[in-house]
């Protein structure tokens, strides 16, 4: 019986170690290659408005542009948005603060978001990727200088932005920035066996728990989602959540997060992690000494929209403080 139990073990010993190689193989990877972008804005989001259209997105959920000078402004602010969501996702917090500093503002569509489920499963990491990159090189045509704004997973590629073109951004706001699953079994799809198992065991379709047909929200967001979809967003983080491009972050930082209790906190990101990322920001050369985080105790993951409650004089307050300090 003995002899038995030590093969059993051996076997399932054998599987783990098996199963664990697999985080390794089909690393994802991605490189930006930069293609010929417009000479104006203008052209830019008139090209990107078609490609909204083309792919069936809604008005509501489409790039939006606001000008208050038809040349430059002394600031431009650039928003992106998060994982199944759209523009809405800051729009409430972000045309307040475009407005008080008259600044010219644009919210970008990430591909495969304000469309279909259908449309986001099949859009591949590197598609986010490669649209933000090439909407940060036009927003020099908007303004003089730059201040990138993002919301959860737009908050992972805000991050990344401001590592790898500092001379480009000013400063960078993020809103519950997304560097790690609050529930960690999310890492599953970081196998390559990872999706094959979810699907066998939940079916293709994670139903959203609120199912209200009056929830005025999910014109903005995706109601449901495809777990397969799920895999994009990990191999995101996997590409770009690392120390690397965390300690490379040199321009001011404003962090926004949710946190009020330890059995009331945000449900989506993990706090911990991003207090943890926050302290590597600028550690390559020197933490910029006007990085500040804020917690947020009326709130949710979503802290900028109109259809989430939260403590929204507060992150007005704060944001126009930072970008006065900034600009």
């Amino acid at each position: 019986m003995k002899k038995f139990g030590k093969i059993l073990g051996s076997i399932f010993a054998l599987i783990i170690v098996t199963l664990s190689t697999t985080y390794y193989i089909d690393y994802p990877s991605y490189s930006y290659e930069q293609t010929a972008l417009p000479k104006s804005f203008e052209d830019f989001y008139q090209a990107k408005l078609a490609e909204s259209k083309a792919k069936g997105a809604p008005s509501y959920n489409e790039e939006k542009l606001i000008r208050y000078s038809k040349g430059k402004t002394p600031i431009a602010i650039l928003y992106i948005h998060g994982f199944g969501a759209s523009r809405a996702e800051g729009e409430y917090v972000i045309d307040r603060i475009a407005a008080d500093f008259k600044a010219n503002t644009y919210y970008l569509r990430l591909p495969g978001h304000g469309t279909n489920i259908e449309d986001q499963r099949d859009t591949h990491f590197e598609n986010y990727l490669k649209t933000a990159e090439d909407t940060l090189l036009m927003m020099e045509t908007l303004g003089d200088k730059v201040i990138v704004v993002g919301t959860s997973m737009g908050g992972l590629l805000s991050t990344y932005l401001a590592s790898k073109y500092p001379d480009k951004i000013t400063g960078i706001i993020l809103a519950s920035p997304f560097y790690e699953f609050k529930d960690k079994s999310g890492n599953i799809y970081a196998f390559n066996w990872g999706k094959h198992l979810v699907d066998a065991a939940y079916g293709d379709l994670r139903k959203n728990k609120n199912q209200d047909p009056n929830d005025p929200a999910f014109k903005y967001w995706y109601r449901n989602q495809y777990y397969a979809s799920v895999q994009n967003l990990s191999d995101l983080k996997r590409t770009i959540a690392n120390s690397d491009v965390y300690e490379k972050v040199s321009v001011p930082v404003l962090m926004f997060y949710y946190y009020k209790s330890a059995e009331d906190q945000d449900t989506s990101a993990d706090v911990a992690k991003m207090l943890e990322v926050f302290e590597e920001f600028g550690r390559a050369s020197q933490p910029n000494p006007l990085n500040k985080k804020v917690q947020i105790t009326d709130g949710a993951h979503v802290l900028l929209s109109e259809f989430v409650s939260s403590d929204k004089e507060t992150i007005l307050k704060e944001t126009k403080e930072f970008i006065t300090k900034i600009k």
